[in-house]
């Protein structure tokens, strides 16, 4: 097949996600791949941005091969998006006809959404949409939520077939419109995220003793992630257990907000933020880690997501403490023993609890053996390109 992936941000500025994991196995598997993308201004020229197109990247698997195609923009952040909006269908329409596209493969619902149905429609190719999020919650300013759900809710309709990583995903895109659902969970490769003893340089650079307890927060950081509520409890766990430390590793809009309450707590030495990171070296840091958590609030948006740094840490051994989201849940039950859940107002009380317990190690080892049995990649590829080849066929 000839496989056309759509997606709405810089290819090679997104943090390695699921679009980038399927994308090259897709390929392994001896399918072309062609990835729209949306490149970010940064320090591009504006005839770089315009013309280029790229094959050397920094691969997740290294025999892959995706041709990156970069959507003509106006080189200014903000401008870029907008601009993509109009200029995405002829764009998009060219690719499909340059490179004889059998179907395309759609992550996008904003900016080049209506350019990509339109293109396809006129072509006769089918499109399959992949969703987790529901994209128009995720946006704080009313009027561009309204005008994001108004293209949810003409898009939806047209997508040949829908690919939810949830039951409530699949809900939710089927009161969209759509007429063809199914689920297929998100992934993790056990043979990157695996486990390993702890890092000595990692140590050494951030000031981690043998004796330390680490708390692990990993991903973007925004005003859901409910890591101000941790940073305000730190000195109760302190408290409790002096010989805590506190990793956040990430960036995003709330990094900084974070960064003023440590200081003003004087937790600088008990906080420490990394940044970014590539995801080759997330082992490294869960190397680190005694506890990971993820003590995102619970709301209309968030409730029904299942994030795949979850899959990362179980499948990296780690004990894993995170608020009941309904999409975590249906990935990974209670009765699976492979996730523990506590509710926001008593996670403090529940990470105490945890650092205490002798036996947590062997928790995060069952949680490895459940994630490499039930949601590799592997097994989301053949899923997927399953379903693929049914569409064109």
């Amino acid at each position: 097949m000839n496989i056309l992936v759509i997606h709405e941000v810089d290819w090679l500025k997104k943090i390695t996600y699921e679009i980038h994991h399927l994308s090259e196995l897709f390929s392994l598997e001896g399918h072309n791949v062609y990835a729209i993308d949306i490149p970010d201004p940064g320090n591009f020229s504006f005839k770089k941005i315009i013309r280029k197109s790229i094959d050397d990247y920094n691969r997740v698997y290294e025999k892959s091969s995706v041709k990156i195609l970069r959507t003509p923009v106006i080189p200014i952040k903000g401008l870029n998006r907008v601009s993509a909006y109009f200029t995405s269908y002829k764009f998009i329409k060219k690719i499909l006809r340059d490179y004889k596209i059998d179907i395309a493969f759609v992550y996008s619902i904003v900016n080049n959404i209506k350019g990509t149905i339109r293109a396809c429609e006129e072509l006769n190719i089918p499109m399959v949409h992949r969703t987790f999020d529901i994209v128009h919650k995720i946006i704080e300013e009313k009027y561009l939520s309204n005008f994001v759900y108004k293209i949810e809710k003409e898009s939806y309709p047209k997508f040949n077939l829908v690919i939810a990583n949830t039951p409530f995903m699949k809900n939710w895109s089927e009161e969209m419109g759509a007429k063809n659902v199914i689920v297929i969970p998100q992934g993790v490769d056990p043979n990157i995220m695996k486990k390993l003893p702890k890092d000595k340089e990692m140590q050494k650079k951030f000031n981690i003793g043998d004796n330390d307890k680490v708390v692990m927060y990993l991903g973007s950081i925004l005003s859901h992630s409910g890591m101000d509520i941790i940073l305000h409890d730190m000195p109760k766990i302190l408290k409790e257990i002096p010989e805590v430390k506190l990793l956040i590793v990430g960036d995003g809009p709330d990094l900084q907000r974070l960064k003023r309450i440590s200081k003003k707590l004087g937790l600088d030495k008990k906080i420490i933020f990394t940044g970014f990171v590539p995801y080759k070296e997330v082992p490294r840091f869960c190397s680190l880690a005694d506890l990971c958590i993820n003590p995102w609030r619970i709301n209309e948006m968030t409730n029904k997501l299942s994030p795949v740094k979850i899959f990362d840490f179980l499948s990296c051994g780690k004990p894993t403490l995170a608020t009941p989201l309904e999409g975590m849940l249906y990935d990974f039950p209670k009765k699976s023993n492979t996730i523990i859940y506590e509710d926001l107002e008593l996670f403090t009380d529940k990470i105490i609890k945890l650092l205490r317990d002798t036996s947590l190690e062997q928790f995060g080892t069952r949680s490895r053996e459940f994630v490499a049995e039930n949601f590799t990649w592997d097994i989301v590829t053949k899923k997927m390109l399953k379903e693929l080849d049914h569409m064109i066929k």
